[in-house]
């Protein structure tokens, strides 16, 4: 705030200008306008401190808006001067009989109007336009009047004049300048409604009705946008017509007094030639002299009496050309407040524009961190379907093992049948058969001490599934982490706009594409949702076939261990067998 505090003293232009002093009126408009340009930058810079947490975007437009209006401000300057310069040269211009009579008019012309609109207030529409069309009268009731009574002003000069031509032609040029003044107010007053409608639909934010109406915001903003253009290019029209008319009405005078001197010369030259062609006729009398003196008399007075008219007629005319300049100024100050107002609205367009690309920015934002989460998603996707596989090549080692445990389970049983049959047919290999049956439990304990490893290692097997499985969990809850945090952060951006929402009342534009980007931000985290979901479900069907891969595990040791007990028992009694059978011969012996 303090860099910008001492951007506002503007040394830039009116440090070391010459403020202009023969009228009072510019004078205080311009410091009004002064007033006016540090409030608009004040604003600027406190929206930009509003603002700045939000958008760094808007800290590369500030620049520019700052010197637009720097430039705004300069022409507005040039305007006012090249204005004064021309009030100025017209005044010395004007023919010494009248500037009298203008000098006590300006005066009163040059103080402000009483309803100038001050710093802290804005006019209201139907004050600026009664102050420029004048106070109980339309512009074309007031020109009309001012037309009638300078015709029957002009009708009463030529009547005592006698010159019928010079008055028609001055009264068709000034009834043409009344007409062109008129359509030029006409113009402007529909100008001054334009802007007013648009100034009414923009603070009541009647252009945005509904979400579906995002094209139709647009082409109104680009409409109004154009019907500034235009409004603004019919204002410099305006001001050019008048510079031309202030030229006109330079030739009309200078013409009005051209006649008038030549009427004067002509009278003079006809009295002059008939007094010569009555001194040099030596037959012509004293009499008929002093005749012709009177009659020369006569004329003279009566010229004098034709001069005074004229006279009056100018000081006719000279008192309407300042009510034109007054009507003028009047127009030139309406000028520089509507151009100030539509400055003020291309601000706050571009200001608008500036927040639309910050907003753009967000959700651009917001995309990356879709796209981040999406390749997360996919990533962890990726971990589990190769762990997923991993589990089933360790589930089709586990069954081809369970086959093979299977097959041999069955030769066992074979085996154990051929002995049982051995031992019931044969008595007499006794030797033989505890050597075949030595070497069978030894090799049975060699397969019972295998089976023994073989379960250590599927026990080793299904606690590396375990970590496996415990792994994946953590990655579950890692990922539930992460969508909290999304969801968090989509709730504090969902709690910016609606913040966004009461700011941006007059513009709901940028609040529809911003509750759509919403929507589509809430749609994609459903979608995410339900993905996660459909992991967690998948995630628990897996750890479901886990358990019945692990309870098959168990139920297998379980036939295991009670087929070697079972073995273990028939070996025993084998034994008991074997034993019994030895005790026999010797007991019969």
């Amino acid at each position: 705030m303090k860099r910008m505090e001492s951007k506002k003293s503007h040394s830039w232009w009116w440090n070391s200008h010459i403020r202009p002093k023969n009228s009072k009126w510019l004078q205080d408009n311009l410091e009004e306008m002064d007033q006016k340009v540090r409030l608009m930058l004040k604003l600027i810079e406190e929206d930009a401190d509003s603002f700045a947490r939000r958008a760094e975007i808007y800290y590369q437009k500030r620049p520019e808006l700052i010197n637009l209006v720097e430039e705004f401000y300069r022409m507005y300057r040039a305007l006012a001067e090249r204005y004064d310069l021309v009030t100025g040269e017209l005044r010395k211009s004007i023919p010494s009989e009248l500037h009298s009579q203008e000098s006590g008019i300006s005066d009163v012309g040059s103080e402000p109007p009483s309803s100038l609109p001050s710093p802290d207030r804005k006019p209201s529409r139907p004050e600026s336009g009664a102050r420029f069309l004048g106070s109980g009268r339309s512009g074309s009731d007031l020109n009309k009047g001012d037309y009638s009574s300078t015709s029957d002003s002009e009708s009463n000069s030529d009547d005592s004049s006698g010159n019928n031509y010079s008055g028609t032609q001055s009264n068709d040029e000034e009834h043409e300048l009344h007409q062109r003044i008129t359509e030029l107010e006409t113009e402007l007053s529909d100008v001054k409604e334009r802007l007013e409608m648009q100034q009414k639909e923009i603070s009541e934010g009647s252009f945005v009705k509904s979400a579906n109406g995002n094209s139709e915001a647009l082409s109104q903003v680009v409409a109004y946008e154009e019907d500034l253009r235009i409004a603004k290019d019919k204002i410099q029209l305006f001001e050019e017509e008048n510079s031309r008319l202030l030229i006109e009405l330079q030739k009309y005078k200078a013409l009005k007094d051209a006649e008038v001197e030549q009427n004067q010369v002509r009278e003079l030259q006809e009295s002059t030639d008939g007094s010569k062609a009555d001194v040099f006729d030596p037959v012509n009398k004293i009499q008929t002299l002093k005749e012709e003196l009177k009659i020369t008399q006569e004329k003279l007075h009566e010229s004098e009496k034709e001069v005074g008219s004229l006279r009056d007629e100018l000081e006719s005319n000279g008192s309407s050309t300042p009510h034109f300049q007054d009507q003028l100024k009047s127009a030139q100050k309406e000028i520089s407040i509507w151009i100030l107002k539509l400055e003020n609205e291309k601000s706050e367009v571009s200001k608008l524009q500036d927040r639309i690309e910050s907003y753009k920015s967000n959700l651009a934002d917001r995309d990356l961190e879709i796209r981040g989460l999406n390749e997360a998603i996919s990533n962890a996707s990726k971990s589990l379907s190769e762990d997923n596989k991993q589990l089933q090549s360790d589930l089709n080692i586990m069954s081809k093992e369970r086959s093979y445990l299977e097959n041999t389970l069955k030769e066992l049983d074979l085996r154990c049948q051929s002995l049982e049959e051995n031992v019931r047919q044969t008595e007499a290999g006794k030797a033989e058969m505890e050597v075949i049956l030595g070497a069978q439990i030894e090799q049975l304990k060699v397969e019972i001490s295998k089976k023994k490893d073989h379960i250590e290692e599927l026990n080793k097997i299904l606690d590396a599934s375990r970590l496996s499985d415990n792994v994946l969990r953590s990655e579950k809850d890692s990922l539930d982490a992460k969508i909290s945090t999304l969801s968090a952060e989509i709730g504090l951006k969902d709690d910016q706009i609606d913040q966004m929402k009461n700011h941006l009342h007059k513009l709901h534009m940028e609040h529809v594409e911003l509750i759509v980007a919403a929507e589509g931000a809430h749609k994609i985290a459903e979608k995410l949702r339900t993905r996660v979901k459909e992991l967690e479900t998948d995630v628990e069907r897996k750890e479901e076939v886990i358990l019945e891969g692990a309870e098959e595990k168990r139920e297998a040791i379980r036939q295991l261990c009670l087929s070697i007990e079972h073995y273990r028992n028939g070996y025993h009694w084998l034994r008991q067998a074997v034993i019994s059978l030895k005790q026999v011969p010797v007991m019969a012996s």
